[in-house]
């Protein structure tokens, strides 16, 4: 492999063992790095990257103030460092903890004591992952710049280029999970970082198309495409931006749903019970009084046979709504009786899409 062409200007070490950073200085020779920064603290290299470009951050598992992973989490916690590739590069081969790096988004996992060409393997993969999607990023870019100059149609056109290759997400994240079942962690990982930049391109392009049709005065449109940017964001947990999207569509439409709710349902529906409810949980956090999220946690916690959370949540349902029908059906089947409150006078019906999952397909 020809690693004459490559050039890093900066490399960030982060490690608590001096032994390990030499190892790891001499192991960048090929790369030809113009500065190599060396941390033993976690929160001092944060602090550094946050101020500074870097082409790659190698990170050791133990360091001064916190292990690997959490200073993995802090990193994407700062949107500043999204796009920084951090390769862990660690003698930790325990199975739990490369599946605990590689769910936080390392961008590479090498073990110690490494090869000389597993090191550049890595490395350069790792940076490659990061630049998969350059030229799709330049559209949104050149369309963002359509919209501030009021061509919208043709914005609208380049936006939905980039959305027609959708399902290419789903495939890197099901070659993803293949990969984790063969322990091919080093292939999970480009699978899992393609996936989840595509679909990060994705929600920019939906974000950008209700743009388009807003400046086009076309609110239905807008509001759709807004709704859909902040599913994606919902689906990979980015929660400020989910709810940052969420808090503009209200201010079109009262009614919208909760994009954490409804990917809660889908995930129920497919069977992933774990996932449902922490989706729900996110949900509670933008709509706490909801009674349909109320709901479809105790329907959740019943389908896995936790009785108790199932009650206490259809309680909560019920008490925000004394006549959600939907609930009182839940209730009897969890207390044997009637819920205590009476039940008001129907409302008009309400025009939410998001509603509750019915008992129906119990």
């Amino acid at each position: 492999m020809d690693f004459s062409p490559i050039l890093f200007d900066t490399v960030v070490i982060v490690s608590g063992n001096e032994e390990n950073v030499r190892r790891d200085r001499r192991s960048l020779a090929p790369f030809r790095p113009r500065r190599v920064e060396q941390f033993a603290s976690g929160e001092k290299a944060l602090a550094f990257l946050a101020a500074n470009r870097a082409d790659v951050v190698l990170l050791d598992s133990q360091l001064e103030d916190m292990d690997g992973t959490q200073f993995l989490r802090a990193s994407r916690r700062d949107l500043r460092l999204k796009d920084v590739p951090i390769v862990m590069v660690t003698s930790e081969s325990q199975r739990d903890k490369v599946l605990d790096a590689i769910a936080v988004g390392c961008a590479g996992y090498i073990l110690r004591p490494y090869s000389e060409e597993t090191f550049r393997k890595h490395v350069l993969r790792g940076c490659q992952v990061e630049r998969v999607t350059e030229i799709e990023r330049q559209q949104i870019e050149d369309a963002r710049e359509m919209v501030a100059m009021g061509n919208f149609d043709d914005a609208i056109e380049a936006f939905e280029e980039i959305i027609t290759e959708q399902n290419m997400a789903q495939k890197y994240y099901d070659m993803g999970c293949r990969c984790l079942v063969r322990q091919k962690y080093g292939q999970a990982i480009i699978a899992f970082k393609k996936a989840i930049k595509i679909n990060d391109l994705f929600a920019e392009a939906y974000k950008g198309l209700a743009d388009a049709y807003k400046g086009k005065g076309e609110l239905d449109e807008f509001k759709r495409y807004l709704q859909k940017a902040a599913e994606i964001h919902a689906q990979f947990n980015h929660m400020e931006q989910t709810k940052e999207l969420f808090i503009e569509i209200l201010k079109y439409d009262p009614n919208t749903p909760n994009p954490f709710n409804s990917l809660g349902v889908k995930l129920r529906k497919s069977g992933d019970l774990a996932g449902a409810l922490h989706a729900y949980k996110q949900a509670l956090s933008l709509t706490p009084d909801d009674e349909n999220i109320h709901f479809n946690m105790s329907k959740a916690y019943y389908f896995m046979g936790n009785t108790e959370d199932a009650k206490e949540c259809v309680e909560k349902a019920l008490e925000s709504s004394p006549g959600f029908e939907e609930g009182r059906k839940l209730y009897r089947k969890l207390f044997g009786r009637e819920y205590p409150r009476t039940a008001p006078p129907p409302a008009p019906p309400d025009d939410r899409q998001q509603a509750a999952e019915s008992l129906r397909d119990d």
